[in-house]
């Protein structure tokens, strides 16, 4: 204590004054919060951010004028009694918002934006108080605008200036934040340092802004999307040369033994603020590529690229079936037409493709073969000019000839490389082609030999996964499609080689064929193309209805046991597990029970969801012609199965905490780990409703097992939850366990978090329905209070805290009837990597709290003979206030039925 009160007293120096001047402001701050809300005007915390800000923006902007008057130099080292009395001013808004923070809002006040912003400003300014350097915080006040200008509109409740907060955000707080830490960093490398972890927080936020406007783009027309873009990519191509003039300008200066590492330095510094930019660029293309795609109506999917092929070897289409599908391009939906259904109903979500479609069902009824052929097939604009007008057109509906009025360029110039998707064709094909691959395709030679330099550089590309995210969303791939590879890479690295050395030589492979050679073949096409299925086509086009919007929306529309085919595509690849459920539940609800079967494709390389998984799939082992989709399912309608339970909900009710109830768990966790003797009762009783806002980020995960990977379709009668806890998980899924008239058993040890748990349930009103249990799980007296066949058996993060675990999953499995589920949820090390070295400390550090990762878990679960594994998936978050990432696993699997 001596040694800080010395460090302290030698470090940061304040006078009688500054103490003075530094409460005077706190008790400021107090005033104007309380008497804010003596006037009960909502927002009051707005109201001491604005207090706030137009005091130090007033000062930043008279600064900013001296710097303009006088030069950067003559006004950041001009120390004067009022640059030290803003600094002071600022540090006592810092200290009174944290305090009053945590008594009035502490949910606005969080770790990284409220304690460690505050904490590391309230450093900053001790450290340019210390060194008479506080003009430097006074020049940087002029980064204040853009927050009295938001909260301005705060306090108003007015819609946010999104394009001016955004523009104003990035000329004061990366551009003129750039040019002033490196003029300072003549001064004090300590301010230099501390400014580029300010930049580096600023560019996270203005990387949030950007992703966030231009997702409006859609919704907001005041500017075009195009205009949006534009006005990024100066802003861009301004910080790029701010920066780099700015690093030129600091090597430039450098002289001595140090000036070689130094210039090393900044160079690094400067790239890594280009990478930064880099992603910036990568997060709005992967996050609004698509979406911004089907706002502005555009084709993304050239032709579909789903194998129909494959789909007739499970789906057996009859003349009396009603088939639901997405559109595409529209090709496999006529592939389907082929076979005769009795209805097609296509629906898509980008009117774009729907056009597509429409031109396609139009040119079908009106034109002859060799011409329909040449449009579609060769891309003959020639031929697609003399038909348009004449012939096409009348056809159209209004908006779909508004579309292709707008869009004729798209078949003179090739609709073979016509949309995002085809574009990403071009960038790919175009290797293969000077290597000589296109050639050899159009002649429908063998692959032979190593195919040259080219090709095997187009190899070496597929294969770095890091690319992927680059080509991903012009061929229409969702950046959460393609984090389905994450955890196996290697498993789609194996597969592209093999398509590029293998599947695009097979013959009529017309998927690669035509985007290779730039143009079908009759002899190598989709079948709705081929002369002999033309005649059939036309009988048959009016089976064919085009829908816009989702096909859950579609399948509602037409009413239950309206469908009996439902093929899905890869749609659900991309969705959330609740945007899954409440799809499949709708379209479940609407198919003929005995007839109906669903078929899906995927990325993975198995299941991806539970809501999935309750359908029991089964593989279809076909090979197919496109090879981008590692796992084809098709499924009949479940039995014993209500699709209406997929759209429960649970409360919205989600406990979270402050950064100070946080710091109250973390020390009575301490406490606990280093006690001699373990007062588990006070442990709990002390973390009292903080508890559970705690561990709502540090155990993941409950939400999905609890909604989704739990078979509540089955609707279970009886569930026992063994290590109930404070019952949170029960609050998930509310709505479930009321639609389902589930008797609920509460297990736990602690008479302290029953307590909690029993508060819970009379609030959420279903005290008729839950029974609380004391004791231990393996005890007989606890066994003989349970019923002994449950339908359902859940355990929520306590495996691991049970020495016994063999004995605890024997007695939770005794519990389960026949046909029941048994489902956890708990910390692993990550499959194939446990002696990893994060695995290992993550398994030492969780240890020392009592909690003991054990992969002989899931280990013994996949032994069981008399358990079938319904759902298991391993997925990785962070500890709250930690870099650490360790693996949690989610597990249901079924009991044999006698």
């Amino acid at each position: 204590m001596d040694q800080f009160v010395a460090f302290f007293a030698d470090n940061v120096r304040f006078s009688t004054a500054d103490f003075g001047l530094l409460g005077l402001n706190m008790l400021g701050c107090a005033f104007v919060y309380y008497f804010m809300r003596l006037l009960r005007v909502p927002v009051q915390s707005w109201y001491l951010t604005l207090y706030s800000s137009g005091v130090t923006s007033f000062f930043g902007v008279y600064f900013f004028y001296h710097v303009l008057q006088d030069g950067f130099t003559a006004t950041i080292t001009n120390e004067q009694d009022i640059t030290r009395y803003i600094a002071i001013f600022f540090i006592g808004y810092c200290i009174m918002d944290l305090t009053i923070g945590s008594i009035h809002y502490d949910s606005l006040i969080t770790y990284d934006d409220g304690w460690s912003h505050h904490f590391l400003y309230i450093v900053i300014l001790a450290y340019l108080l210390h060194n008479n350097m506080t003009p430097l915080f006074s020049v940087a006040l002029i980064e204040e605008l853009p927050i009295i200008l938001i909260s301005f509109f705060e306090v108003q409740k007015k819609q946010k200036p999104s394009l001016l907060f955004g523009v104003l955000y990035f000329l004061t707080r990366i551009v003129f934040h750039t040019v002033l830490i490196y003029k300072a960093a003549a001064m004090s490398k300590f301010v230099f340092v501390a400014g580029l972890a300010l930049l580096l927080w600023h560019v996270d936020v203005f990387q949030t802004w950007v992703r966030g406007y231009l997702m409006r783009s859609h919704a907001r027309q005041r500017l075009s999307f195009r205009n949006k873009l534009n006005i990024m990519l100066a802003m861009l191509l301004t910080q790029i040369g701010a920066h780099g003039y700015m690093t030129y300008e600091a090597i430039s200066g450098l002289e001595g033994k140090t000036a070689a590492p130094a210039t090393v330095l900044h160079v690094f510094v400067f790239l890594y603020f280009l990478y930064r930019f880099g992603v910036v660029v990568h997060d709005v293309y992967t996050q609004n590529f698509i979406m911004t795609s089907i706002g502005r109506k555009k084709i993304i999917y050239n032709i579909s690229w789903e194998d129909p092929a494959v789909d007739h070897t499970v789906m057996h289409m009859k003349d009396d079936d009603v088939v639901l599908t997405i559109s595409s391009a529209g090709c496999n939906v006529l592939d389907y037409l082929c076979e005769g259904p009795k209805k097609i109903i296509a629906v898509d979500m980008n009117k774009a493709q729907l056009h597509v479609l429409d031109l396609k069902l139009a040119g079908i009824r009106c034109l002859n073969w060799d011409q329909f052929f040449a449009i579609w097939g060769r891309s003959d604009f020639k031929v697609f000019t003399e038909v348009y007008q004449s012939k096409l057109r009348p056809l159209l509906d209004q908006e779909t000839a508004e579309f292709w009025d707008a869009n004729t360029h798209l078949f003179r110039d090739n609709f073979m490389f016509a949309g995002t998707s085809g574009l990403m064709a071009r960038i790919l094909c175009t290797p293969l082609t000077w290597s000589g691959v296109r050639e050899k395709v159009k002649n429908r030679e063998e692959f032979s030999g190593d195919g040259g330099i080219l090709f095997k550089l187009t190899l070496k590309l597929c294969s770095i996964s890091s690319l992927w995210s680059l080509f991903a969303p012009l061929g229409g791939v969702p950046l959460e499609q393609l984090n389905l590879l994450s955890r196996n890479p290697q498993v789609f690295v194996d597969r592209l080689v093999e398509v590029l050395t293998t599947r695009i030589w097979k013959p009529n492979n017309y998927f690669y064929y035509g985007y290779i050679v730039g143009e079908f073949a009759p002899d190598c096409c989709p079948r709705y193309l081929e002369q002999k299925n033309f005649a059939v086509m036309k009988q048959r086009v009016d089976r064919v209805k085009v829908f816009y919007g989702t096909w859950a929306e579609a399948a509602v529309l037409e009413g239950p046991g309206s469908i009996t085919i439902a093929s899905l595509l890869d749609s659900m690849d991309w969705m959330p597990p609740a945007m899954i459920a409440e799809n499949i539940g709708k379209v479940v609800a609407n198919m003929d029970a005995k007839k109906g079967r669903i078929f899906w494709r995927s990325f993975a390389d198995c299941v991806h969801s539970p809501v999935l998984a309750h359908l029991k799939g089964v593989l279809v082992p076909t090979y197919d012609r496109v090879g981008w989709y590692l796992t084809q399912f098709i499924a009949p309608v479940p039995t014993n199965y209500d699709p209406k339970m997929l759209e429960c909900q649970g409360t919205t009710t989600r406990p979270s905490n402050s950064f100070i109830d946080d710091v109250f768990v973390m020390v009575a966790m301490a406490k606990q780990s280093m006690a001699a003797t373990k007062d588990v009762r006070a442990f709990y009783k002390s973390q009292g409703s903080r508890y559970d806002g705690f561990r709502e980020a540090l155990l993941p995960g409950r939400d999905l097992l609890m909604q989704h990977a739990v078979p509540w379709v089955k609707q279970p009668k009886t569930w026992i939850s063994v290590g109930c806890g404070t019952a949170r998980d029960i609050e998930f899924v509310t709505g479930h366990v009321l639609a389902s008239g589930t008797k609920v058993y509460l297990v736990d040890l602690s008479d302290a978090l029953l307590d909690m748990a029993r508060e819970r349930i009379i609030k959420l009103g279903l005290s008729s329905q839950v029974v609380l249990v004391e004791g231990d799980i393996n005890a007989p007296s606890t066994r003989a209070k349970l019923p002994k066949g449950a339908d359902l058996v859940t355990c929520s993060y306590c495996l691991t805290m049970i020495p016994p675990w063999k004995e605890a999953l024997t007695t939770m499995l005794d519990l389960v009837k026949p046909g029941g589920n048994l489902a956890l949820i708990d910390f692993i090390t990550r499959e194939g990597e446990e002696s990893r070295w994060d695995q290992r400390l993550y398994k030492w550090w969780f240890a020392m709290d009592g909690v003991y990762f054990n992969r002989g878990h899931v280990d013994w679960l996949k032994a069981q003979k008399s358990l079938s594994t319904v759902w298991y998936s391993e997925e990785e978050s962070r500890v709250p206030y930690t870099p650490y990432t360790p693996t949690h696993y989610l597990y249901v699997g079924e009991k044999a039925s006698k």
